[in-house]
């Protein structure tokens, strides 16, 4: 699987969100959905990022949940410990900043922006080299 996660944001945008900010989008949300904008893909797991292992990664994956879920189960990855992809194990909080890639994968993709459209809060990216 490859990623294609990625879009709405000018190359000058430069804020990359924390797990706390993304929480409290999705908390203070009116939405029914959420949406990586420009798919049908939603937010997956919190888990270690291949790219380094310290660094929290979000699974994108298709289907539906609402901001209030997504919240709920990033609340629950937030407790759970993390095993890296060459050993050790790691906890994240949520002032840390983290990437949209899959389980494996070291794509350098961040969350810099969101946008309601529609009953839907898209999740806007872009490439941030690590």
């Amino acid at each position: 699987m490859y990623d294609i996660i990625n879009g709405c944001v000018e190359d000058s945008y430069e804020r990359s969100f924390t797990i706390g900010d993304l929480l409290r989008e999705l908390e203070n949300s009116n939405a029914n959905s959420v949406r990586f904008i420009g798919t049908d893909y939603t937010v997956g797991a919190l888990h270690s990022w291949r790219g380094s292992y310290n660094i929290p990664a979000l699974e994108y994956e298709k289907g539906y949940k609402s901001p209030q879920q997504l919240a709920e189960e990033i609340r629950t990855g937030l407790r759970e410990t993390h095993y890296g992809w060459k050993g050790g194990e790691y906890s994240y909080t949520e002032d840390d900043t983290f990437y949209v890639a899959q389980r494996g994968s070291s794509s350098e993709y961040q969350v810099v922006d969101v946008k309601t459209e529609q009953g839907i809060l898209y999740l806007c990216t872009k490439i941030v080299p690590y």
